[in-house]
């Protein structure tokens, strides 16, 4: 369930002045539970100590400061402390999650989180965890980037602001291309892939597929004339149908080296009829591809309660049945999918061409 208010949203950073933006929020429901998994230890595990807890109590910040020195206590931002047992246990997601929420602790008001922040709590994919904390200020405020805090200077008309997990964090489409401008055009291609597919992102539960109309009519309120064209690039080389980052670098690999543009999610029945669906089919080679990542292998999302092991036989068993259709099949993981001459050779290899001149996409500038 979503609701659309008109409101104003005031942002205030580390006692600054405040500032209004007239802006659309869009309030996701019901989605708290799911976003505190995503949070994995943060959410459940790791509280947010801070000096403001006390504010009447002058011997407090001393507490602190001494709990820290015993190695009790890790300051994670000015004024903002968590467990130290807790943090050894959290990966480097969930430490910079809980830096989020610190910069949340030490604003004024509600901050809108932006740029890299904002796509990794919606779950984009991204090269790496973003440097700093990124939140959007308005234009001409003079707020300048400090303390862990990079702050993005934005219009109220260009974007709107979402509300989950009690964050205010700018939309979905906006912050796509955003990223799509920043990244490299392998990972653009990746943002913008997962930005189409028709499964929710992390965060929304069962929302309506995001169009490449939609993203265009974004892409156009852009000011700039060459970020349009960089961002037009990367929408007209995306694909929907493609999911993981893995697909995404492995597609934009195969058309810099000249190879034919593969059917994405191609349905295969063997003769018992039962289907599997492939990430990538040549129907002219008669072979299909697979990106192998080590995440459907153990991860909990992708084992769906299997071990490692029976996913294993699983995945085996199921390259038997596709394989039994007269298919050739091809599996590479991500050294490959990032090595240039690795693709190249297990593609030729497996019975592709290859043309580097008489390449379907201009790439010239991925």
């Amino acid at each position: 369930m979503r609701k659309i208010l008109a409101t104003n949203v005031q942002v205030a950073i580390e006692g600054g002045a405040e500032a209004t933006f007239p802006v659309p929020v869009v309030h996701i429901a019901a989605v708290a539970a799911r976003v505190a998994s995503l949070s994995g230890l943060a959410g459940a595990m790791t509280s947010i100590i801070s000096i403001a807890d006390h504010p009447l109590d002058a011997a407090w910040p001393r507490q602190l400061a001494r709990r820290t020195e015993r190695g009790e206590l890790i300051r994670i931002r000015l004024g903002c402390y968590v467990d130290a047992s807790n943090w050894r246990g959290l990966d480097e997601e969930a430490r910079y999650r809980v830096r989020v929420d610190a910069v949340r602790r030490t604003a004024r008001r509600e901050p809108v989180f932006g740029g890299e922040t904002a796509g990794l709590l919606w779950g984009l994919p991204r090269p790496a965890l973003p440097a700093k904390v990124e939140v959007v200020v308005p234009v001409a405020t003079g707020w300048r980037s400090a303390n862990g805090v990079n702050r993005l200077a934005r219009y109220p008309d260009e974007f709107t602001v979402v509300t989950f997990g009690g964050r205010h964090v700018t939309g979905k489409v906006a912050t796509a291309v955003e990223l799509a401008l920043r990244c490299d055009f392998p990972w653009a291609v990746s943002v913008m892939d997962r930005l189409l597919n028709q499964k929710p992102l992390p965060p929304e539960s069962g929302s309506r597929p995001v169009t490449k109309e939609e993203v265009g009519s974004r892409i156009a309120l852009l000011s700039s004339a060459p970020k349009r064209r960089q961002a037009m690039r990367v929408l007209e080389f995306a694909d929907g149908r493609a999911m993981y980052p893995g697909e995404s670098l492995s597609r934009v690999l195969m058309a810099r080296l000249g190879f034919p543009a593969p059917e994405l999610q191609h349905e295969v029945t063997d003769h018992t009829g039962r289907s599997a669906w492939v990430d990538f089919y040549w129907k002219e080679q008669r072979l299909v591809g697979e990106f192998d990542g080590k995440a459907k292998y153990l991860k909990p999302e992708y084992l769906r309660g299997l071990t490692t092991a029976q996913a294993v036989i699983e995945e085996k068993l199921r390259e038997d049945r596709i394989r039994s259709t007269g298919l050739n099949m091809v599996r590479w993981d991500w050294s490959t999918a990032v090595s240039p001459p690795k693709l190249k050779a297990l593609l030729l290899q497996a019975g592709l061409p290859c043309n580097p001149t008489g390449r379907r996409r201009r790439l010239s500038t991925a």
